[in-house]
Formats: structure tokens, C-alpha cells, sequence
């Protein structure tokens, strides 16, 4: 007998609440680290480490929403609403971490025009890079910088492609019914 992660009826409840919340502490931290300024040290190494940790449950929720949305009844509506969620939650903590490794590298690691770059500034740039657009007016430049955004790039198209079929056999099936 197989295990679901989340039954049909249970989704909304367990997943968009856990979502909502890491969107809240990801946004919270994008808003803090823009106003308050952390000198470079360990702390900010640890709270790198802490947003890749995140970065990878946040994979992993991603992986467990596209084998398991198709298996659920949950209505087209709550899927959406959850992957929506999901997906901001992927763009808030890569914006987090440009954030970080900006503030640790400085210029080594981003080509940008214009004096200094802040929150909002990384959250365009990780939907710029999410989506492959790349306009070009802030470039990674360092090694790890450019790890990242190549991670992000490739989640994006992925993403993107898995979570289109997904809806639309989940439409299909809907249809059938």
C-alpha cells in the first residue's frame, strides 16, 4: 500500500499552510537584510548555509508537489494556488541568497549598473534568471554567483515545463470525468 504524502482533502490545509509560512519568513528575511546591515563574518556564511539548506527543501517540496498533485483530488484552484506558492517561495530564497552573496562579495560577484543593489533589486533578478529571460543590467560574475543563478535557470525551465504537463493532465482528467 502506498503512502501519500498529502491525501486529496488535506493539501489545501497541510501544504498551503506550509507554504504561506516559509513565503512569510522569506520575504521577512529579503525585507531585513535590506535594512539592516550585517557586518560580513560568520554570520552571514551561516545564514548562507541556512538559505541553501532552505533552498534545497525547497527542491525537494517541488519534487514531492509534482509526483503527488496528479494523485490528489484536490480541486484545479487549490494546485494553482499551491504551485504559485511554491514557486514564489523558490524566487524569495534564490533573491536571498544573490542578496547574501552580494553583500559577501560585493562587485567579485555581480556586473549591475547603477550604485548599490537591494532586495528588490536580487527578487527581479531571481525572476529574471527563473524565467531565462537575463535582460542583462545585473550579470553574476563570480563562480559561486554563477552556480547559483545557472541552479536557478535550470529549476526554472524544468519547473516550468513538468508543472504545465501536470496541470494539464490533471485538466484532462477532469475533462474525462
Amino acid at each position: 500500500m502506498k503512502t501519500k504524502i498529502f491525501p486529496g482533502r488535506d493539501f489545501a490545509k497541510t501544504r498551503l499552510s506550509l507554504y504561506a509560512i516559509l513565503n512569510i519568513a522569506m520575504i521577512g528575511l529579503l525585507i531585513i537584510n535590506s535594512v539592516f546591515t550585517l557586518k560580513k563574518g560568520i554570520g552571514l556564511y551561516a545564514l548562507l548555509s541556512v538559505l541553501i539548506l532552505i533552498l534545497v527543501s525547497c527542491v525537494l517540496l517541488l519534487i514531492e508537489f509534482i509526483i503527488y498533485i496528479p494523485q490528489t483530488k484536490a480541486n484545479l484552484k487549490k494546485i494553482s494556488a499551491g504551485a504559485g506558492m511554491l514557486l514564489l517561495l523558490i524566487l524569495l530564497t534564490y533573491a536571498n541568497l544573490y542578496y547574501l552573496i552580494y553583500r559577501l562579495k560585493g562587485e567579485k560577484a555581480f556586473s549591475f549598473t547603477g550604485k548599490n543593489l537591494s532586495g528588490d533589486d536580487f527578487l527581479y533578478y531571481s525572476i529574471t534568471s527563473f524565467t531565462t529571460t537575463g535582460y542583462g543590467d545585473i550579470t553574476s560574475i563570480g563562480v559561486f554567483s554563477n552556480a547559483i543563478a545557472a541552479s536557478e535557470m535550470l529549476i526554472g525551465m524544468v519547473t516550468n515545463s513538468i508543472l504545465m504537463a501536470v496541470i494539464t493532465a490533471k485538466l484532462f482528467k477532469k475533462l474525462q470525468n
